[in-house]
């Protein structure tokens, strides 16, 4: 496997700024995939979404939010950039994910029970891999704005018994971090809408950066 480079991002909301501010991260530095872990849109069009597909000029890894449609999973699978209840492989680095979120009273667009969502990744797997999902495990980078663990415990076994090398989410805006634990590093890149990403560089170790550009942005 070569070293990779990778761009990640979740949490954009249709926000055109955000469009904008990853398009200029994509251009300034050699990357080699950017990775979406969800909410493209808040209930949108997939407009946006293939526009953002237009717009970057590198390999798109993504799964959808909770805030996205089917036709937007539907787009993402068109455009051979889904990551969604499958495993595809990059320079011999391979991407195993699931996307939506789990039920809530909200009743959003895109949720899935926690059972089948853990049943698809353990079916994708594979260890050392890069696991990919809206929603994070457990314990890391999960912690809404009144301090609750929004994460999902299914992930964190599926984290624990595989032991990806990364493990990538977004869903919970609050708990933008890097997390090492038991052999992954768990990466919440917060919200892109709010100027934020994350950079990544996969060789023999792997070294993360958060990235702020929320001053970028107009208020």
């Amino acid at each position: 496997m070569t070293d990779l480079r990778l761009l990640i991002c979740s949490d954009l909301h249709t926000s055109e700024e955000a469009l904008s501010m990853l398009k200029t991260a994509a251009s300034k530095d050699d990357y080699d995939a950017i990775v979406v872990c969800g909410d493209f849109t808040t209930y949108g069009s997939p407009a946006f979404v293939r526009k953002f597909l237009k717009a970057v000029p590198m390999r798109v890894l993504a799964v959808p939010g909770n805030c996205d449609t089917q036709e937007t999973l539907e787009m993402l699978e068109a455009a051979g950039a889904s990551v969604h209840d499958r495993r595809v492989e990059l320079d011999g680095l391979g991407f195993f994910g699931f996307g939506g979120g789990l039920p809530s009273p909200a009743n959003m667009p895109f949720e899935v029970e926690e059972e089948i969502m853990e049943r698809s990744l353990r079916s994708n797997a594979a260890r050392g891999a890069v696991m990919v999902t809206h929603v994070p495990a457990f314990g890391m980078n999960d912690k809404g704005k009144h301090g609750k663990s929004l994460g999902s415990k299914a992930l964190l076994k599926v984290a624990s018994d595989f032991k990806p090398r990364l493990a990538l989410s977004g869903h919970v805006h609050e708990s933008r971090g890097v997390v090492s634990h038991n052999g992954t590093v768990f990466v919440n890149p917060g919200p892109a809408r709010e100027g934020f990403y994350a950079t990544a560089e996969v060789g023999q170790k792997v070294h993360v950066e958060l990235v702020d550009r929320s001053s970028d942005l107009s208020d």
